[in-house]
């Protein structure tokens, strides 16, 4: 019986090993690869401010505020800066109002927004940077205007001013 086994298990083992003799076996590795360009976004909750009809104290006051009268969205995978400019040097209207009598500042308590406007600054056709910070998604900013009025220089009628946003990732 031991013969047997013996010659059993010998057999067993010159099959394992005619048969890992006869494997053929050839690999090649494989790369996955994408290229990620700068990707952004801006939105805006509104185009249109609206400061409506101006009253006396309006105009008394020398200006008239709307607060969180526009929301900013951003989205970049890269660092970024919110640029904005007027579209002209005049508001359209009975009296060539310069642009710089509309005032913008910005608020955000969003941790990737590095610097931002945080007081009242006039538009000029030249680029003014509104805000700049790091990478990221959903990244908010809240728009504050601010119109200045005064009784001898504004007459009656109405007054429109375009102005425009541009984000960049440098």
């Amino acid at each position: 019986m031991m013969k047997v086994r013996t010659l059993t298990v010998g057999m067993l083992a010159l099959g394992l090993l005619v048969g890992v003799a006869g494997m053929a076996q050839v690999t090649q590795g494989s790369v996955a690869q994408f290229t990620v360009p700068t990707l952004i976004r801006l939105s805006l909750s509104t185009s249109t401010i609206d400061f409506g009809a101006l009253t006396e104290a309006d105009y008394d006051a020398g200006q008239k505020q709307v607060l969180s009268a526009q929301g900013v969205q951003i989205w970049s995978n890269r660092n970024w800066i919110l640029n904005v400019a007027a579209d002209t040097a005049t508001w359209t209207g009975p009296w060539a109002k310069p642009s710089t009598d509309l005032l913008f500042r910005a608020a955000t308590s969003d941790g990737r927004v590095s610097s931002y406007a945080s007081t009242f600054t006039g538009l000029t056709t030249g680029a003014t940077q509104v805000a700049a910070g790091t990478r990221g998604g959903n990244i908010q900013l809240s728009m504050d205007f601010e119109v200045l009025v005064s009784w001898e220089n504004d007459p009656a009628g109405d007054y429109r001013l375009g102005f425009t946003y541009t984000l960049t990732a440098p």
